[in-house]
């Protein structure tokens, strides 16, 4: 590593030798006080086209270069303060130079510059990946990959402070997908798509209360320019198969109409092996080995769309609909090698399975929504929206078995067939009402119903002949209805704020396993408290501590029985009988000079859902399952430290560590265990002149438990390189991701009566060039931000097809 920072390095100090002269001086505010982070960009007096660009360090202090000064000026800017400009260059030292408070709306304030990669607003971290260059290419599940106090385990779990059940939303609105559905999404949405990542740990009332450990709001682009304007992005790459990712957006704004869209397609072949060496063990002793090498060739095909358009009826009054769709076509073409010996270590058996599982999933949401503010300067916001999905599956199995005892051999082929769908529908109102002395009171409403309906029928074949597997075949119905209401209460004061409010949701549900004429009913109403307070000692230093209960809900398809087979001895399944789960979070966190972040978070859960390897019963069987147990105690730690070495060499450092208490029982063992968890992750930022900027980006996640599975390091480091072209109209990105291939799963699960150890390769090694061109006019005007009302349980509906 310290190698490969010396070569960026070396880099950027050849990036210097392109400049003429250099030019010094520090910005301040009206009262004197340096500000850090300004932009100070070198413009063209011809035609105002970017030069060079600079940002102020932490004492306001800023170096830049410009070739041909006598032809040049400087404009500085900052959020919050009006733009200056500096026309005479005629003196390298240019001293202070003031920058005047702004008394326009923040929205209407054009910044001219790179954000930093990771910003701390008032309740969440915020991530800008709109223009990080290692980060071309990517998908959204890659992104999320590199954010702080993210972890994402090998059967994509995605986990945050150390807890499971975030909740994943889309432009602030919950997708109510899990598992695999949800990671098929985040694969198949490019990062081209994405203008940042909000990391919400402890949400307001505002927000619903699913999801114990917090909240991920995936931020899409759209325009905020009047007149016409747009982009497209094209972005081939290769890894062990080629992949292409390519998306388009427009925007048409006038005084009173704008118009909308986006279009990304998806094409990439996904690579997964896994090695597995499995022991079934009678207590201390060794019943039975095998050793099962998986290979998987994943095809994916995604198209993604969106339509929408705001329209202003007066001043007071806004209208707008969104339409989005998604058509998700993959395939598993695999194959299984399963090899089993005795207690004496002699060949006894071998399986090899070819699986051949062909899969669709459509999605279409539709989103009508209205705006009114009233003469006392309140306002009601109304929402309604509807979601169907809808997924089939063809799937073949067969399986060669050799029995060298017996030395006899046999033929197993199963097909399966699943067909179903969900609808989603739900009306949210929501009003705010400032006062006077700058506090605000917020109350709303929301009422969700959801229907979920899956048939999975599996036949034996032989000598051309079917027979319905009635064991493995099943259809289940299920019915959510959630009404929820909330009020909160916002105080505001020079120095401090606080918030308080109170959510309640009542929950109906109906599980319906017709095949075995089983039905599962719950009823439960639950109030989630949540209060924050925030103090500003002075410019430098801020404390900010908050706590709250949550919920976390089993996904739609953790509550499926279905069953997904890798082999005839390691299937995956649902758990209808799993039950909620219950935090309570409190958060103490602190900002220093406003950019360096540091949080302790502590969170208790009851009933926690975690995904458990198991043996099914004495036979030589894993299965693996959702389930509930007792309790997690979890206790993390993040700090955000955003370092500039100089004005061309930015750089992020994110130390993330947790530790995670588990009591409880699985599969009729104990678990009680104390779990560490530490990671690192660092981006740099390199400018090296001429319009080139150099990326490079490292993660490090140190050896841990997830729940009951032991994970060993996971690495990567990433690199990548930028080219502006035409007056800024186009961009060029090449990218290398995972250079050294570190960033792959290995780890064991000893528990039980099972010991398993395992790796799983995937391809994560791969090269990216983008080409992006932009389009339109660039005259920066205020936007309204659209998005669906039922977010959340599109998140959980998204899982339904979860092996």
């Amino acid at each position: 590593m310290v190698k490969k920072i010396g070569v960026l390095l070396f880099l950027a100090v050849v990036g210097q030798t392109f400049a003429q002269t250099s030019f010094k001086g520090k910005i301040v505010d009206s009262n004197g006080a340096a500000i850090a982070f300004a932009n100070v960009v070198a413009m063209s007096k011809s035609d105002s086209t970017l030069i060079k660009g600079a940002i102020t360090d932490m004492d306001g202090l800023f170096n830049v270069d410009v070739k041909q000064p006598q032809n040049s000026y400087l404009s500085i800017s900052f959020v919050g303060f009006q733009t200056t400009t500096v026309t005479d260059l005629s003196n390298t030292n240019l001293g202070n130079i003031t920058l005047e408070d702004q008394t326009q709306a923040l929205e209407e304030v054009a910044v001219v510059g790179q954000k930093p990669f990771i910003q701390k607003e008032q309740d969440k971290l915020v991530l800008n990946v709109e223009n990080s260059i290692v980060n071309t290419g990517n998908s959204t599940m890659e992104l999320l990959e590199k954010a702080p106090g993210v972890i994402i385990d090998q059967d994509d779990v995605i986990s945050l402070s150390g807890r499971t059940g975030v909740r994943i939303y889309m432009d602030g609105k919950d997708t109510r997908l899990q598992g695999e559905q949800l990671a098929n999404l985040l694969r198949s949405l490019p990062s081209s798509n994405i203008e940042k990542i909000e990391i919400i740990t402890n949400p307001s009332v505002r927000y619903e209360a699913q999801g114990n450990a917090g909240i991920i709001n995936i931020v899409t682009k759209k325009g905020k320019l009047y007149g016409t304007n747009g982009s497209l992005t094209l972005s081939p790459g290769y890894g062990r198969y080629f992949r292409w990712n390519s998306a388009m957006d427009f925007n048409h704004r006038t005084e009173k109409l704008n118009l909308y869209g986006q279009y990304s397609y998806t094409d990439r072949n996904q690579y997964q092996e896994i090695v597995i060496d499995r022991i079934f063990l009678d207590g201390d002793q060794p019943q039975g080995y095998y050793d099962l090498q998986n290979d998987f060739e994943l095809p994916l095909k995604t198209h993604t769309g969106r339509l929408g358009i705001d329209y202003t009826v007066s001043d007071k009054t806004t209208l707008g609909v969104l339409f989005t769709g998604l058509n998700n076509k993959t395939e598993n073409i695999s194959t299984s090698n399963v090899l089993g010996y005795n207690t004496d270590w002699e060949l006894i058996s071998e399986e090899n399975t070819d699986t051949d599982i062909a899969s669709e999933w459509n999605q279409f949401t539709a989103n009508l929504n209205a705006r009114h503010n009233f003469a006392n300067k309140s306002a009601l916001n109304f929402n309604f929206d509807h979601a169907r999905y809808s997924n089939w599956s063809d799937q073949k199995f067969v399986s060669n078995f050799d029995f060298f005892e017996s030395n006899t051999t046999a033929q197993d082929i199963l097909l399966g067939d699943v067909d179903g769908f969900l609808n989603l529908t739900g009306i949210t109102v929501d009003y705010e009402l400032p006062l006077k002395n700058g506090d605000r009171f917020e109350a709303g409403w929301k009422n969700t119903w959801v229907k979920s309906d899956n048939d999975l029928a599996y036949v034996n074949e032989n000598n051309g002949v079917t027979t319905p597997n009635t064991n493995l075949s099943n259809h289940f119905i299920y019915d959510e209805d959630i009404y929820a209401g909330y009020v909160s209460y916002n105080i505001n004061r020079e120095k401090w704020n606080a918030q308080v409010g109170l959510r309640a949701e009542n929950t109906s549900v109906i599980g319906n396993q017709v095949t075995t004429n089983t039905v599962n009913k719950m009823d439960y109403l639950n109030l989630f408290p949540t209060a924050s307070y925030n103090y500003t000692f002075n410019e430098k230093h801020t404390l900010g501590i908050s706590a709250g209960r949550r919920i976390d809900r089993p996904g739609y398809g953790q509550l499926n029985p279905f069953r997904t087979f890798v082999n005839t001895n390691t299937y995956r399944e649902g758990n209808p009988y799993l039950q909620p789960q219950f935090t309570w979070v409190s958060e103490v966190n602190y900002t220093f000079k406003q950019r360096y972040y540091f949080a302790f978070n502590v969170g208790i859960t009851e009933d926690h859902l975690t995904m458990a390897i198991i043996r099914d019963g004495d036979q030589e069987v894993v299965i693996v399952r959702p389930i509930n147990i007792d309790r997690l105690k979890s206790y993390s730690f993040v700090a955000s430290l955003p370092i500039q070495f100089n004005n061309w060499w930015q750089s992020n450092w994110n130390i993330n560590a947790s530790i995670n208490d588990f009591d409880g029982d699985i599969n009729g063992f104990n678990f009680d265990r104390s779990n560490p968890v530490v990671s690192l992750n660092t981006n740099h930022s390199f400018g090296l002149g001429n319009g080139y900027r150099l990326q490079a980006g490292a993660f490090y996640l140190f050896p841990h438990y997830g729940s009951i599975t032991r994970a060993e390091t996971i690495s990567s480091f990433s690199v990548g390189l930028q080219k502006n072209l035409f007056k800024d109209a186009m961009t060029l990105r090449f990218n290398i991701n995972d250079i050294f291939w570190n960033q792959y799963p290995t780890g064991r699960t000893a528990f039980g009566n099972l010991d398993d150890s395992f790796t799983s390769y995937r391809d994560t090694r791969y090269a990216t060039l983008s080409i992006s061109w932009r389009f339109g006019k660039q005259s920066v005007q205020p936007v309204r931000r659209r998005q669906s009302e039922i977010q959340q349980e599109m998140d959980r509906a998204r899982q339904q097809n979860e092996g």
